[in-house]
């Protein structure tokens, strides 16, 4: 380097007169402050960072990136976020950009061989960034969309399927873990997102190619938050962005296996091969209850005017429409023989305990806003049990068999058939709390018992359309989320609000409290929770950003087993608060019903189905087909992939939602239940007394084929998944134990590595045994 006293000039002169000379000085500052064998950038030269797949080039006025593999292929990744910026160089990999009104500081290093990039906002603003710079590149993409899909990028119905569903929300209500990965020619590259709070997913349509993109919103309410992304290269594998989030959560202390949450609740190992299954008929009674109708039906028709016997009070409270039923069913009994048809019991089954329920009164034990006393229910079922075996009590069944969902009827039905293993749902809390000896005896036969609850929708208390969990007093009705203009967020199906998790709190812990403590239970449902997404709450006084908004709800799903030791799922099982739940209902079937109207048409044949009767709700209980152009998105093997699986099948325990159960689609029976079998996630059903004979043989059938395969295998990493066949319908799954399940989706025998599989049959091979084959064809003779 020259000295600096070489450029300096001998004599003065003027810088108007030379301003060469002016120009040299500032230069001979600058080197002279230089370090020698350091290279400087300048404000607008690229980022340049050196990684194992390559060189990446971030250009810092724009955003876009660009990777230069060590095959000396240039990739364009990112396209530009802004145009028109001006850049401050901070360091070789650190600058300020500022676009606009925006103000941004950007950081990117390489870690573990991805390309990490921060940002951060002098203030509010939105970064619509980053988004697919070339389309045309790229061959598939791997989505976690709940499960996992595989998308062909030149599949124009999955194009106009992304373009239509997801339309911009947020990540956590529509990616199941906050990546995506593109298959490209020789490699991958995923899209990770460090932190998926306050930002959205869509899908662009250009020029007939899907354009994934994140858009991230800067908030008031969290002004230090980072906006952290990673690019990762990887080999060409659609489950190799599924393999580095796993691995990012190991690496960064998010991830807690089923050993882990097992070690603090040793209950969820009952979670190794047991079916799930929501059991109806909530009433007090069911038509078994009573066991001599004839002769029942005539002493309440002999007393029903007399207001110091229990058929003359419940007579009293009965409308017209009921007494009209009832005396229906008067007149059959009268006739000799007594002809009582099965669809009359029923009604008069309903007329008695609507009236029950009117004319037992509940006693006050651990009263809550929104009306609620479970310690009450548990009470008000004693006295009403006294009540009718006082007054019929020759005239009906034992009482402690009562009721048509959860009793030890039932329970002892599913012993007889020889399910050792379950977890035995019930939509209403109630049925719980008045069938204690049924909780009991299925506890005692191994299986979880839990409650449905829903701390998501508050309702007034004079909102007429309502339902129980909603309930939670007044104060609670006026605790919704708020937006930016104070207006609050609408509940479910527009209904009272969505009460804000902070606010919601203390209450949330009560009432389980008190549902668990009086119910006796060792599983807890919370609806909702693990579905997301998180919100803000601009409410004056109780201002939340997203991450605090999320953080009550990580307390909420991890109080039932903190507090309690119970087994906690959810609906959804965003990876987001997998830390905190052992199962989750909707992965392996995400809610997709609003997407066909023929689903919502009475006049369908596709049509699903309604929350009616009470005892076996055809939404849950009638079989229909399910639309083959649905099918092809939601249900079909030919485009699942195993990521969350991959990424968390050692941690979380995952099924169905619970309106899109194994046994609803008549057309999709075996692939189900082979999909189940493949990725060793557990089946969910619906039974309630009425369809016992006709489900019941069905659900013991597959039973046995998957109780033992899940029992040993539901706390075992799934480490690799292979498509076997040119046509997708072979596919295959392999354990960290070695166990390996190759399942034939068609209905032709194929041929899987040298071996025949039988058509819809999944062939498995365990460590030190057998191999064994299940064809699906002998499973559903059963029904």
């Amino acid at each position: 380097m020259m000295p600096v006293t070489d450029l300096m000039p001998t004599t003065p002169v003027s810088a108007q007169a030379c301003p060469f000379r002016r120009i040299a000085l500032v230069w001979a500052i600058l080197l002279a402050c230089m370090v020698p064998g350091t290279t400087y950038a300048l404000a607008n030269d690229p980022v340049l960072l050196d990684s194992p797949a390559g060189q990446f080039a971030i250009d810092p006025d724009t955003l876009a990136i660009s990777l230069t593999t060590s095959q000396g292929k240039r990739l364009a990744l990112a396209s530009p976020a802004f145009s028109g910026s001006r850049v401050e160089r901070l360091s070789d990999h650190e600058w300020q950009v500022a676009a606009g009104t925006a103000r941004y500081k950007v950081a990117a290093n390489i870690e573990f061989g991805a390309l990490r990039v921060s940002v951060r906002s002098q203030g509010p603003s939105v970064l619509n960034w980053p988004r697919t710079a070339d389309p045309g590149a790229i061959r598939a993409y791997a989505f976690p969309f709940g499960e996992g899909s595989y998308v062909p990028a030149d599949d124009p119905g999955w194009l106009d399927w992304m373009v239509r569903r997801y339309e911009p929300e947020s990540v956590l209500s529509i990616l199941s873990m906050p990546f995506w990965t593109e298959l490209r020619e020789g490699l991958s590259v995923t899209w990770l997102l460090e932190t998926p709070l306050d930002t959205t997913f869509d899908v662009e349509r250009r020029e007939d190619r899907a354009r994934p993109g994140f858009t991230h919103r800067f908030s008031s309410l969290s002004p230090d938050a980072a906006y952290t992304l990673r690019i990762v290269p990887g080999p060409q594998d659609p489950l190799a962005g599924a393999r580095g989030y796993r691995q990012w959560l190991q690496a960064s202390g998010q991830f807690v296996s089923l050993n882990d949450k097992i070690a603090t609740t040793p209950e969820v190992a009952r979670l190794g091969g047991a079916s799930h299954i929501y059991l109806w008929g909530s009433d007090p009674l069911k038509v078994a209850d009573i066991v001599q109708w004839r002769a029942f039906l005539e002493q309440f028709r002999r007393q029903r005017g007399d207001d110091t016997q229990l058929a003359g009070r419940l007579w009293k409270v009965l409308d017209d429409e009921k007494r009209k039923t009832v005396e229906k069913a008067f007149k059959a009994a009268a006739r000799n023989p007594g002809d009582i048809e099965p669809w009359l019991k029923r009604e008069v089954i309903r007329a008695l305990n609507a009236a029950l329920l009117k004319v037992i009164a509940r006693p006050e034990v651990t009263p809550l806003p929104g009306g609620h006393d479970p310690g009450g229910e548990v009470a008000w079922a004693r006295d009403m049990s006294v009540a009718m075996e006082q007054a019929f009590g020759p005239l009906l069944a034992p009482a402690r068999g009562w009721g048509g969902g959860l009793s030890t009827d039932l329970v002892s039905a599913l012993q007889s058939a020889g399910l050792r293993r379950a977890w035995l749902g019930v939509s209403e809390w109630r049925t719980a709390l008045w069938h204690p000896e049924a909780i009991e005896q299925a506890k005692a036969a191994g299986y979880l018992v839990g409650v449905y609850d829903s701390y998501g929708s508050a309702h007034p208390s004079n909102l007429a359309a309502t339902w129980s969990t909603a309930q939670m007093g007044d104060e609670l009705a006026n605790a919704g989320y708020r937006d930016q203009n104070g207006q609050p967020a609408t509940g479910f199906a527009g209904r009272g609000v969505y009460v804000s998790a902070r606010a919601a709190h203390d209450y949330a812990r009560k009432r389980i409290d008190a549902i668990a403590q009086n119910a006796g239970l060792n599983s807890y449902f919370l609806d909702v929770d693990g579905a997301g997404p998180p919100r803000e709450d601009h409410t004056p006084g109780r201002e939340t950003s997203e991450s605090q908004d999320s953080q009550s709800v990580r307390q909420r799903l991890a109080y039932p087993a903190r507090a309690f030791g119970l087994v906690t799922g959810t609906e959804g099982g965003l990876s987001w608060y997998a830390p905190q739940f052992a199962f989750a209902q909707g992965m392996t079937t995400q809610p997709f019903a609003w997407m066909d109207p023929d689903m919502k048409d009475s006049r369908s044949p596709y049509y699903r189905g309604r929350y009616w009767p009470d005892e076996t709700p055809s939404l849950y209980f009638k079989p229909v087909p399910l639309k083959s152009s649905i099918a092809r998105y939601v249900r079909s093997p030919w485009f699942r992939l195993p990521l969350y699986q991959i990424a968390l099948h050692d941690s979380v325990v995952t099924t169905h939602h619970w309106e899109y159960g194994s046994l609803k689609f008549s057309n999709e029976w075996e692939a189900t239940a082979l999909l189940q079998l493949l990725y060793m996630v557990p089946p969910l059903y619906h039974l309630a007394d009425e369809v016992l004979d006709r489900d019941l043989p069905v659900i013991a059938a597959y039973d046995r084929i998957f109780r033992p395969l899940h029992e040993r295998l539901f706390n075992v990493a799934m480490v690799d998944f292979k498509v076997l066949s040119t046509d997708r319908a072979l596919q295959q799954s392999s354990f960290a134990d070695g166990t390996r399940i190759t399942v034939n989706f068609s209905s032709e025998p194929m041929v899987a590595q040298g071996t025949t599989v039988p058509a819809l049959a999944a062939r498995v091979e365990e460590p030190d045994q057998p191999v064994r084959v299940h064809e699906m064809s002998t499973v559903f003779k059963a029904r």
